[in-house]
């Protein structure tokens, strides 16, 4: 695109931001930080300016949030993260997120009629979160975790103040805490009246157990730094905490043992990436629906976006159509790779990409879910023995009308109120340009139930999973779910360039998609006002296998958000998409991403308007 072109979609697209959105930019020297609550982001810039590197003020981020963003995760949740050390030069993923017990079968769950739908017990995995983050903190960090741990021992000992969205979550759960004292006693007060937007709550147990944490690293604290953090994760996952929390399940008639705690581990691997056009793209690797975006930017690098026009027809159909295609292999091959052989090289093969490009229908939307082939272009997987989307079975356009009759109820997903369950996002770079990353979630106010004193709200994560043993993610016994969580990394030439990640849920891969897409397609719209890329309109589609129990579908539905041309919405309705607009910034996300000036290397942060998120820079 010429420079000409450029600055007229510039002008475009800033015309088309509610001036009410205009924010200044967030820029500095040294650091940047962007997260999902100020104090989440306020801790981390405390920590960098104490001297700590990138990690130590993620993992200091990430208790803190645990803490005062529960409505979003807690430290019962799992904890996502893709770190970049200028000492390695590379991406390395760390995967935070809790195993199912051994005795968690299908049979054991069919046999006794019980589902994994969301709430209560039954789809409780290990929390993962502290040992994903304490996993950093032991290999890349510099602070003790009593360091990093002082400020969210310090809310949760003497309070902090409730945001309103909190207040709405605690209050939109009466019902469910009302089922469990463990609940009733964290978030109601002594009188069992509701807290609100303002008031101070305090946790008092859950800083007792951070606080036993602190004690167990002070006694190894002669053994050096790396042995006290090592110790205090110890006594979560293999001591007391751990011994207590598996008491509660037990007594609950749940099939858990202190084996199921003790041999967890955060798996450390090499991040899964792509290429697209000259930038390298990290994400972890398939059991998460990270690949899935990778799978759409390789099908797009086959057209021109930029001749396309951003928010165009022919720019949101592409788009549109690239997500639905990596959503169906993602439904179809995504799983455990422990326990699954997963077409991994095949799923991100590029001639595989210019195959599924190809079968985009410029003029037609795809109304059913299909999966492609990846296996002729696989260097190891020949077979595959699971459910395929498109190819017999639940999962094309049928699904929607078949589990409303199964469940009795006209909910489609995208009617779902998104603030029940959601997530959050955490993004650093220090003044070295290390980087941090990390999507945490979990362990909510919504549904998770406090373990006994611990004050540690226990994930649901395994409604993630199917009771289908003709599905790849099905559940099995020390099995990881498949989860939504995505950090997302970007490196040009090697240095980093971005870090980026969302709430959502299902919706994370596309808020980031389009995001990415204007920071790296349509620079000239928004440099060097990050906020600017995340102000833009989005569209969200709902044509996939909603990760979610019970798994809905809205096949071929697609929402537009107010600001995109009422021209457009009507081409893409002649296409065969179900389109509704809906209001500005109101589809589920909030875009926290921070990013190296590649020209001056300035740090640059930026936060979606869709949420209170903060960006934070020096």
């Amino acid at each position: 695109m010429s420079r000409t072109a450029q600055i007229l979609v510039a002008i475009v697209m800033v015309l088309i931001v509610p001036l009410s959105a205009q924010r200044p930019p967030v820029m500095g020297r040294n650091a940047g930080v962007s997260a999902g609550h100020p104090l989440t982001t306020s801790v981390a810039m405390e920590i960098l300016q104490q001297g700590g590197n990138a990690f130590d003020a993620g993992v200091a981020a990430l208790l803190v949030g645990g803490v005062v963003e529960q409505d979003l995760y807690s430290l019962g949740g799992e904890s996502l993260i893709l770190v970049y050390p200028q000492s390695e030069k590379t991406v390395t993923s760390i995967v935070g997120q809790g195993w199912a017990a051994r005795g968690a079968t299908i049979d054991w769950y069919t046999s006794r009629n019980r589902t994994l739908a969301g709430s209560g017990l039954d789809p409780v995995v290990v929390p993962g979160a502290l040992h994903g983050a304490l996993t950093v903190l032991e290999k890349w960090g510099t602070m003790s975790f009593a360091q990093v741990s002082a400020r969210a021992i310090e809310y949760a000992r003497d309070g902090f103040p409730l945001r309103p969205r909190t207040a709405r979550a605690i209050a939109g759960q009466r019902r469910f805490i009302d089922q469990w004292p463990t609940n009733q006693k964290t978030w109601l007060k002594p009188d069992r009246t509701l807290y609100e937007a303002g008031d101070t709550l305090a946790l008092p147990d859950l800083a007792a157990t951070l606080q036993r944490m602190v004690d167990a690293e002070r006694v190894a604290a002669g053994q050096g730094r790396v042995a006290g953090v090592v110790a205090a994760r110890d006594r979560f996952y293999k001591g007391d905490i751990a011994q207590e929390i598996v008491a509660f399940l037990k007594q609950h008639g749940m099939p858990w043992e202190e084996s199921d705690f003790s041999e967890f581990y955060s798996r450390v691997e090499p991040a899964t990436s792509i290429t697209y056009r000259g930038f390298q793209i990290f994400k972890q690797g398939f059991n998460s629906q990270g690949p899935s975006m990778l799978q759409s930017l390789n099908i797009l690098e086959h057209f021109d976006l930029q001749a396309m026009g951003h928010n165009s027809a022919d720019y949101l159909h592409v788009v549109t159509e690239s997500m639905k295609m990596g959503y169906a292999d993602r439904d179809t091959y995504y799983a455990d790779p422990t326990f699954v052989d997963v077409p991994q090289t095949g799923l991100l093969s590029k001639a595989y990409a210019k195959q599924r490009a190809s079968q985009i229908d410029m003029a037609k939307a795809q109304t059913e879910q299909i999966a492609g082939d990846p296996l002729p272009f696989d260097d190891k997987v020949k077979e595959w023995k699971y459910w395929k989307a498109g190819v017999g079975g639940v999962g094309g356009a049928g699904h929607a009308e078949l589990q409303r009759a199964i469940e009795g109820g006209p909910v489609r997903p995208g009617d779902e109120d998104p603030s029940l369950k959601d997530t959050t996002h955490i993004a650093i770079v220090d003044k070295a340009g290390n980087v941090f990353d990390s999507t945490p979630s979990g362990g909510w106010i919504t549904g998770g139930v406090i373990a006994g004193n611990t004050g540690i709200g226990l994930s649901t994560r395994g409604e993630q999973f199917w009771l289908d043993r003709d599905r790849a993610a099905q559940l099995r016994p020390r099995s990881r779910p498949r989860y939504t969580l995505t950090p997302s990394l970007v490196l040009r030439n090697g240095q980093p360039y971005m870090a980026i990640g969302t709430p959502g849920g299902d919706n994370q891969e596309q808020t980031i998609l389009q995001a990415l897409l204007n920071v790296l397609e349509f620079q000239g719209a928004w440099y060097p006002n990050l906020h600017t890329a995340f102000e833009l309109p989005r569209i969200q589609t709902f044509h996939f296998l909603g990760s979610f129990w019970p798994h809905r579908i809205d096949a071929n539905r697609l929402d537009l958000e107010t600001g995109i041309a009422p021209a457009v919405l009507e081409s893409l309705k002649a296409r065969g998409h179900d389109v509704r607009m809906v209001a500005p910034f109101s589809i589920s996300g909030c875009a926290t991403a921070v990013l190296i000036d590649l020209r001056t290397g300035t740090r640059i942060a930026g936060a979606d308007p869709r949420r209170d998120c903060y960006a934070a820079a020096y």
